[in-house]
């Protein structure tokens, strides 16, 4: 009979865990302390192992390597009563398999073992034993975000390309730094680039460096993100604003694992990690002819899904905890509170903006709440009225109807006014688009139904102005 090994300190759970283990098929061996455990492992070599975290003398999270080394072919599942993301991820590294919170849903449990009876060990290597890094603003205790956790942990024990997917501002770079600072590399560079704030000739100069005199205004030779990423980790973030010739170069980075400098001919390697974000789905991009498809399966070896806050917002809380103590700081403030009304405000907003929306609401109402407590009155009108235009609640075809009226000359020619009032429209109609999009020109062709080629001439035919594209998820 397969042998399971529960260490936990509380005699009735003990017990529960016993009577479990009995019915699953399983002969449960009992360990009241990690000390313990390691010594029953080594005699008993049971094929499962459920280790508590919080434990008198050496703590589960110690036990896991030395637990690992007494019965190697084991799997070992954690489970404590807080949550927290550098907890789940140091379980992970230190040799895990799974991790899971109290209190404990047996029937999780039991799909756990039986997923792992189907396929055997899944244990990958563990990381060194002392972890350090940090965990830069990842909160939240949502099953969700739990499973993001579990997936980085996985992600700092190897250097395999990443791709990080999720809407905008749900922190596709707060997850790359975690990946990144939690990893072996974590005293290496960290060189994050926004693929969607450069025109294509500055992209490819900014990724790949350029050789001096290779274009106007190149005064001095530079070596690009990528080499000065060295052994560290490269983010392409809003990857899939590369233009199609920076999408070859990167493919050929990523395959051959060396690059030319623009303008140059030596080959020089790519010896960071690439680790890419997108808030649009790639595999759609590449569907639609926006995206190389042999590009897309090299950025996703693995992926990773951040969900958006409308899905998880049993973590607002949290979150909003986290934003008041982060905001009182920078705003020189000893503490800021959020009352009942407010609080319950924030529970209702759908969040179309994300974590990088509830931030920025926090910091808008902190400005204004003078005692320190953030009254409902001083958040923003867009959470308190969602479904309310920020600049109005005139439709959007009736506002674009009076602007392309009023912008049209007295002197338009006779005959024009038909063709002039159409382009009127149209500018109106890319430049919200482009607006709500963020200035990410593939985002706003897919959300007008036009290529992106048709986008970009319509917009130098029109002189539309470009908005700055949305800085870096928080």
């Amino acid at each position: 009979m397969k042998k399971a090994l529960v260490i936990e300190d509380e005699e009735k759970a003990r017990w529960a865990f016993e009577q479990f283990l009995k019915g699953a098929g399983y002969a449960p061996l009992l360990a009241e302390t990690a000390e313990q455990g390691i010594e029953i492992a080594k005699a008993e070599r049971p094929s499962v192992i459920i280790c508590d975290v919080k434990l008198p003398g050496m703590s589960g999270l110690d036990a896991l390597p030395l637990l690992k080394k007494a019965s190697p072919d084991a799997d070992v599942i954690v489970m404590t009563a807080y949550g927290d993301p550098q907890t789940v991820i140091e379980a992970i590294q230190r040799g895990a398999i799974d991790y899971l919170t109290k209190p404990l849903d047996l029937n999780r449990l039991k799909t756990l073992l039986a997923r792992m009876e189907r396929s055997g060990s899944t244990q990958a290597s563990s990381a060194p034993a002392e972890p350090q890094g940090r965990m830069p603003a990842l909160v939240g205790e949502s099953p969700a975000m739990q499973e993001v956790y579990k997936l980085i942990g996985a992600l700092t024990v190897n250097r395999v390309t990443v791709l990080i997917e999720g809407e905008s501002g749900v922190g596709k770079e707060n997850a790359a730094r975690a990946i990144h600072f939690n990893s072996p590399i974590r005293d290496k560079p960290f060189m994050p680039v926004n693929c969607g704030a450069f025109a294509e000739d500055l992209l490819e100069s900014e990724l790949f460096g350029h050789e001096k005199g290779s274009f106007t205004g190149a005064d001095r030779q530079t070596s690009g993100v990528i080499g000065a990423a060295e052994d560290g980790t490269l983010f392409l973030d809003e990857i899939v604003s590369a233009s199609p010739g920076v999408q070859v170069r990167l493919l050929r980075a990523l395959q051959e694992r060396e690059y030319q400098r623009v303008g140059g001919t030596e080959s020089l390697p790519v010896r960071a990690r690439v680790i890419a974000a997108t808030n649009y789905p790639l595999e759609e991009a590449a569907r639609d002819g926006l995206f190389r498809w042999d590009l897309y399966y090299r950025l996703k070896v693995v992926s990773v899904q951040l969900p958006p806050l409308r899905e998880r917002k049993e973590d607002i809380p949290a979150l909003t905890e986290h934003f008041l103590a982060k905001t009182a700081k920078e705003l020189g403030r000893r503490s800021l509170a959020m009352d009942e009304a407010a609080a319950q405000a924030l529970q209702e907003c759908p969040w179309p903006g994300n974590v990088r929306e509830l931030e920025n609401a926090i910091r808008h109402a902190a400005v204004f709440a003078r005692s320190g407590v953030l009254l409902k009155e001083h958040l923003p009108a867009g959470v308190l009225n969602p479904e309310q235009l920020l600049d109005g609640q005139e439709p959007l075809t009736a506002r674009m109807m009076r602007r392309a009226v009023e912008s049209l000359a007295e002197e338009t020619p006779p005959g024009e006014m038909y063709q002039a009032a159409l382009n009127e429209l149209e500018r109106a109609l890319i430049a919200n688009a482009l607006k709500t999009q963020g200035g990410n020109q593939v985002k706003a062709a897919h959300w007008l139904g036009i290529s992106r080629t048709t986008l970009r001439r319509r917009i130098e035919e029109l002189s539309i102005p470009i908005p700055r594209a949305r800085g870096r998820g928080k």
